[in-house]
């Protein structure tokens, strides 16, 4: 394997990591507030706006490159059989080429976004407590950056036959 194709897998691997324990913090935040408030009548704060706007986010989108880096995209091959090996190839190298588009422009518009974010110092209030979720604006570029190398990276690997 190249390089480049341990790179993208370690670094889409890692973010697939990061939503995962995204998964595991969502449920023991929630397990906590949920035994806090029904035994003591306490209740952790901004339990609903951390889950929503990091939790959620990250569990969601994070591992967007490695669904896309192991081939595990949803795809409909009703008449894939028909084009034969080299037909194959083509569409799924245009069709790689057209997510990258695709990733590429989502990736621009949602990093422009979350600049503005940043520089408006984004926040939100829960039982006077600040919550800044600003740094949640950077996962979604970050994502569909990674699966748009992703999907730049499996190019020449199935070109070579080897993807």
């Amino acid at each position: 394997m190249s390089l480049l194709a341990k790179l993208v897998e370690k670094l889409t691997f890692s973010l697939m990591v990061i939503g995962v324990i995204a998964v595991v913090a969502m449920m023991l935040h929630i397990t906590l507030d949920v035994v806090l408030r029904t035994t003591f009548n306490i209740s952790v704060p901004a339990t609903e706006r951390i889950v929503t706007r990091y939790y959620m986010v990250a569990l969601a989108l994070l591992p967007l490159g490695w669904v896309e880096w192991s081939k595990n995209m949803i795809a409909v091959e009703a008449f894939t059989q028909l084009y034969g090996k080299i037909g194959f190839l083509i569409l799924s190298v245009l069709t790689s080429l057209l997510s990258t588009v695709i990733y590429y422009l989502l990736g621009v518009a949602t990093w422009v976004q979350a600049v503005e974010q940043y520089n408006l110092g984004s926040y939100i209030m829960s039982l006077n407590l600040v919550i800044p979720i600003w740094p949640a604006y950077f996962f979604v570029p970050a994502a569909l950056f990674v699966a748009m190398v992703a999907c730049v990276a499996r190019i020449p690997l199935m070109l070579k036959n080897r993807y």
